[in-house]
């Protein structure tokens, strides 16, 4: 007994809404239409036929879908997709974009570079460390060749010979080495031995037109010149532009004030000298000593004085040779009381100021000096504070004079 198959009829089937497709799948549409119109006209079918419609369908629907896909050079590995393809509601335009992003993920990966790149920084690894040993033959020379240069130099330059120095830096240049800052140093030395103070501020002014930065000992050169000529102001100058250098200008305030007091300029000394303290500059003992002696000597005891005061204040005290250059020059200033005022300060100080045989000297001297009064009553009286003080101070043939 044969079963009937359920009649077919456009409103049993969800079909998709018209949309744009192309001409193979309206001739596939147009194929179809006779058979559903003649399947509606006659009786219901039986169900080989209707099985055979429904193969004749699909194979179509198979083979428009077929037309569809886009050729491609290599072979498409597909992901799942909708079971009902041909009933998408999607434009085919997007369709078409996913297979172009398929076979855009798909495509052969391009072959790096590294290689290439790697082979790359291998030469230009090799030609750094050529071009690098190539400089450092060339430096090694060069500094052979500078110290040869350099040593001639500085020969000349002890010897005085400034036309002998300015020659060589002339060769130097001639070789193709520029003259550096001890090469200037040398030239100025050879103008400050002879005396030469203008040649050699005019190769200080040649070699900072050159770019060069001169060396701390060029100034102390040229300092201690200027001091050995008594030219403090050019001292100070030079001291200023050391200054403005970032140079430590202490050693060479030091030696211009030495130069000065060496060379019987006090005034300037003294005048350099407080200036630099008054500055911050701290001086050494020798120089302490040196200029209260020197003042001393010339009979300036105010600028002495004035010495010992900044000496304490910076932390040192005054000792008995302090006190007894202060007391030669109170001797014969004519006034014993001040010198007896000192001696007394003295006596009753530190250990390390008390009077010594030269002090009782100093103050005996100053009262014989004296021509106010007979002072023979105080000179007895220093003489037996002398006796009683005979453990640490003893009367010499001074003393007795």
């Amino acid at each position: 007994m044969s079963q009937k198959c359920p009649s077919i009829h456009p409103a049993n089937f969800d079909l998709p809404q018209p949309t744009e497709f192309t001409s193979q799948r309206v001739k596939c549409k147009k194929q179809l239409n006779p058979l559903i119109s003649s399947s509606l006209l006659k009786p219901p079918l039986s169900l080989s036929l209707c099985i055979s419609l429904l193969l004749s369908i699909f194979s179509l629907s198979l083979s428009t879908v077929m037309n569809l896909l886009p050729l491609s050079p290599t072979p498409l590995n597909f992901t799942p997709f909708d079971p009902h393809p041909l009933f998408s509601t999607s434009p085919p335009s997007s369709r078409f974009r996913k297979f172009a992003i398929v076979s855009a993920v798909l495509s052969p990966e391009k072959k790096s570079r590294r290689k290439k790149q790697t082979k790359k920084d291998d030469l230009s690894l090799l030609s750094s460390s050529s071009s690098l040993s190539n400089l450092m033959s060339i430096s090694a020379a060069e500094r052979g060749l500078r110290l040869t240069f350099m040593e001639e130099l500085m020969e000349r330059a002890r010897s005085r010979d400034v036309v002998g120095v300015s020659q060589v830096m002339y060769d130097m240049i001639a070789a193709g080495i520029t003259p550096g800052p001890r090469s200037f140093h040398g030239l100025i030395v050879s103008h400050t031995l002879t005396g030469d103070d203008e040649g050699a501020m005019q190769s200080l002014r040649r070699e900072l037109s050159a770019g060069v930065r001169p060396l701390h000992e060029t100034f102390v050169a040229l300092i201690r010149l200027f001091g050995s000529k008594g030219r403090a102001t050019r001292g100070l100058e030079i001291l200023a532009a050391m200054e403005k250098l970032n140079f430590d200008i202490r050693q060479a305030w030091l030696v211009l004030v030495e130069e000065l007091v060496r060379n019987n300029y006090l005034d300037s000394a003294n005048k350099v000298f407080m200036k630099g303290a008054k500055g911050g500059l701290r001086a050494t003992d020798d120089l302490y000593d040196l200029l209260i002696e020197e003042d001393c000597k010339s009979g300036d005891h105010s600028n002495a004085l004035t010495i010992a005061y900044e000496m304490e204040a910076a932390g040192r005290a005054a000792t008995t040779f302090h006190f007894n250059c202060l007391l030669s020059c109170q001797a014969t200033c004519g006034i014993p009381e001040i010198a007896f005022a000192t001696f007394e300060n003295m006596e009753y100080g530190e250990d390390f100021m008390k009077p010594d045989t030269e002090t009782y000297n100093w103050v005996i001297q100053a009262y014989t000096r004296a021509e106010s009064y007979d002072r023979v009553q105080d000179v007895a009286e220093l003489l037996g504070m002398m006796v009683e003080d005979h453990k640490r101070v003893q009367p010499n043939v001074k003393t007795y004079a």
